[in-house]
């Protein structure tokens, strides 16, 4: 963790949950896994601990949506997501993030540092219950 980042035991507690974690938590779902360890912990708290761990790039956000996620995959990658029950699935496409940073360093006036896309559509299970 970073040296700028006091070690809280509700920060180690999320920060572990969200690396262990890889179906891409909602903050519903951590502060209700946090709440069983730490049953007075506020729903502020997590929110504040995870926007902390965002900015500090430990974590990161995902939208699905209107829902926020998180996990802990920071480097370059990208999603597929079921527009059904929402899962969320990450994908390694070295091509695609090879091409998507190149297509970046045309913007003169910004400085790209990462990509990720998004795929929407229907996951094996939920296409199998809809045929």
């Amino acid at each position: 963790m970073s040296d700028e980042i006091k070690l809280t035991n509700q920060r180690d507690f999320l920060l572990e949950y969200v690396r262990n974690n890889h179906t891409h938590p909602t903050v519903d779902d951590i502060f209700k896994h946090l709440r069983e360890q730490l049953p007075h912990i506020s729903k502020k708290t997590v929110y504040n601990n995870l926007k902390l761990l965002c900015d500090k790039g430990i974590i990161q956000e995902i939208n699905t949506r209107g829902v926020r996620r998180y996990e802990p995959v920071m480097s370059p990658h990208h999603h597929l997501i079921c527009r059904v029950c929402d899962k969320v699935i990450d994908v390694e496409v070295v091509e695609l993030t090879d091409h998507a940073l190149t297509v970046g360093k045309a913007f003169k006036d910004f400085e790209v540092l990462s990509t990720t896309t998004n795929f929407y559509g229907r996951c094996e299970k939920c296409k199998e219950e809809l045929e």
